[in-house]
């Protein structure tokens, strides 16, 4: 069904219910076969729909719901993302702490800002992917190659592929992505 929409509805769309990457069939089937029955969580899972079709646990910090971001986002005029009931409020390092997955799952997360580099931006809040990497046999992100251009981890081994079934709200011309750090390849 994406494939007959246009980029412009899909940002629309996606702006309009705080929505940045789209879980289609094609991505769920992928994921579940990659995951292969092993202890698997979302991270950043957002409204939880991926984490639910894929039956495994939905973490988020949930920073959207705090004052000063909705504030934020309300100058903006955008939406926050709304939470899912299934999304537990833990961000990474807590919900991989808990749940000890083999492979975690993150889409469009934003990578923890590091004030020796500047120039790669990221958040206070962000992720420390490298810590993920290291803490599962298999850490997957979906994302987008311009708005996710200037991730550190992409000095570590990794594999990469943009099937033309990924979507997201992104408007900048490059393809979605599926990239994978694993063991296997380290």
């Amino acid at each position: 069904m994406l494939a007959s929409t246009t980029p412009d509805e899909r940002m629309l769309f996606g702006v309009r219910h705080g929505v940045y990457g789209f879980p289609t069939e094609e991505l769920c089937d992928y994921l579940i076969a990659r995951i292969a029955g092993r202890r698997a969580i979302e991270i950043g899972a957002g409204n939880g729909v991926l984490a639910e079709a894929l039956g495994i646990p939905a973490t988020d910090n949930r920073q959207q719901e705090e004052p000063e971001l909705k504030a934020y986002y309300q100058r903006l005029g955008q939406p926050t993302v709304s939470y899912g009931d299934n999304v537990e409020k833990l961000d990474a390092a807590a919900a991989i702490a808990k749940y000890k997955p083999e492979v975690v799952i993150a889409c469009w997360v934003t990578h923890r800002f590091d004030p020796s580099a500047p120039e790669r931006g990221g958040s206070n809040t962000g992720v420390d992917e490298a810590e993920v990497v290291a803490a599962c046999n298999e850490y997957i992100f979906i994302g987008n190659q311009q708005v996710h251009a200037a991730k550190p981890i992409w000095a570590l081994a990794h594999e990469r592929i943009a099937p033309e079934w990924l979507y997201s709200r992104a408007m900048n011309g490059t393809p979605e992505f599926i990239a994978v750090w694993s063991k296997a390849v380290r």
